[in-house]
C-alpha cells in the first residue's frame, strides 16, 4: 500500500486501486477502518441488537408466565373434575337402571345381598352382587369412581399380579372385591338397600331410624338436619315411598379410623371429617358425592347437602357414613 499526499487530501493505493480519504478538519489524517464482517451494516444495528431478550426482560416474561400458570391451574383442575364427576354420574345411572331391572325380575324387591361375614359397614354386601347384577348391565367400570382413579389402578395392579392382565370379566372382579373377605364383597361405594348382616340373622344393615320405627335416634342424628331416610325409611321394594327420596347407592363417604377411611385426627358426623380417600375430593377439598335412586335418577350432593346417615362401632372405633 502506497501513501500519497495532495494538498489537504491523501490518497491510498491498494494494489491497483486508489481511494480518496478526507482528512479531519483539525488536520488529523484518518485511515479507513478495516471491514468487520461481524458488525451489522449501518442502519440495521438497532434491529439486530433488539432481536434478543435482555436478562431482565426474560425474567419478567418468566414471572408473568408463572403467575398465569398459578391462576389457570385451578381452573383447569376444576374442568377436569367436572368431566370426571360427569363420568361418575353416568356410572350411577347404570346402577339405578340395573337395580330397577333387577327389581322387575324379582317381584319388585331391590337387590339386597346378604354377606356371610361382617356386614356392618356401608360398603359390605354379599359376594353374589357381581354375578347377580351383571346380566342387568352393571359392568366392571361401574364399580369404580373416576374421581378416585387410585381404586381402578389398584384393581388392575391386583389383576396383573395374580392373573397377568387387568380385570377383564365379572369373575375376576368378584374375586377382587372379595379378596380380603371371601364371604362378602367390599364395594367402593355406600350401598343402602337393607340386607341381613349374616344369613338367618334378624339384624339388618342399615338400621331403620325412620319415624315409623321404635328405635331411638342416635344423638348425632337429633342434632343434624333430618336426612331423608329418617323421614321415609330405607328403600327395599321398587314401589316404596322412599324410592325417589332415599338413594340406593352413593360414592363411598365415611369417617373413621379404619383401613380405607383412616381419617385423623378428628372422626365424627361432620362433613369436614370425611376421609379424603372417599367421596369426591380435588386438592384436598371436598366437592361432594353422587347418589343413585331406584327410580332411575341421579343427583349430586354438595358438602352443605351431605348428611351423616349412619354409624357403627363406638368410642375410638366408631365409623360414620354419609350420603
Amino acid at each position: 500500500m502506497d501513501n500519497f499526499e495532495n494538498g489537504g487530501e491523501s490518497f491510498f493505493r491498494v494494489g491497483t486501486r486508489r481511494r480518496r480519504v478526507r482528512t479531519a478538519r483539525r488536520g488529523v489524517r484518518t485511515l479507513p477502518k478495516p471491514f468487520d464482517e461481524s458488525r451489522p451494516p449501518i442502519g440495521e444495528a438497532s434491529v439486530c441488537w433488539r432481536a434478543a431478550f435482555t436478562l431482565i426482560e426474560l425474567l419478567v416474561v418468566m414471572t408473568t408466565m408463572a403467575i398465569l400458570a398459578v391462576m389457570l391451574l385451578p381452573a383447569l383442575a376444576g374442568t377436569q373434575a367436572q368431566s370426571k364427576t360427569a363420568a361418575c354420574t353416568a356410572r350411577f345411572r347404570q346402577w339405578a337402571a340395573s337395580a330397577n331391572l333387577y327389581a322387575n325380575d324379582n317381584r319388585g324387591w331391590l337387590p339386597a345381598f346378604v354377606p356371610n361375614g361382617g356386614g356392618d359397614f356401608a360398603w359390605d354386601v354379599g359376594s353374589n352382587i357381581v354375578d347377580a347384577l351383571y346380566p342387568f348391565g352393571l359392568d366392571i367400570p361401574d364399580y369404580f369412581c373416576p374421581m378416585r382413579p387410585v381404586e381402578w389402578d389398584a384393581a388392575n395392579a391386583w389383576g396383573l399380579a395374580n392373573y397377568g392382565h387387568p380385570i377383564q370379566n365379572s369373575s375376576i372382579l368378584h374375586l377382587y372385591l372379595s379378596r380380603n373377605f371371601p364371604a362378602e364383597c367390599v364395594l367402593n361405594d355406600n350401598f343402602w338397600v337393607p340386607r341381613g348382616t349374616s344369613p338367618g340373622s334378624t339384624t339388618t344393615f342399615p338400621t331403620d331410624y325412620s319415624s315409623k320405627s321404635q328405635i331411638i335416634w342416635p344423638p348425632w342424628l337429633k342434632n343434624e338436619p333430618t336426612p331423608t331416610f329418617a323421614v321415609y325409611g330405607w328403600p327395599q321394594r321398587l314401589h316404596d315411598i322412599s324410592v325417589p327420596y332415599v338413594p340406593i347407592v352413593n360414592d363411598s363417604a365415611g369417617s373413621g379410623n379404619f383401613p380405607g377411611l383412616l381419617k385423623s385426627p378428628v372422626v365424627g358426623p361432620n362433613v369436614t371429617n370425611i376421609s379424603p380417600t372417599t367421596a369426591h375430593f380435588v386438592n384436598g377439598t371436598l366437592l361432594g358425592v353422587n347418589l343413585a335412586y331406584a327410580d332411575g335418577h341421579v343427583v349430586s350432593h354438595t358438602p352443605n347437602q351431605m348428611r351423616c346417615v349412619y354409624f357403627n362401632g363406638s368410642g375410638g372405633s366408631a365409623i360414620f357414613w354419609f350420603y
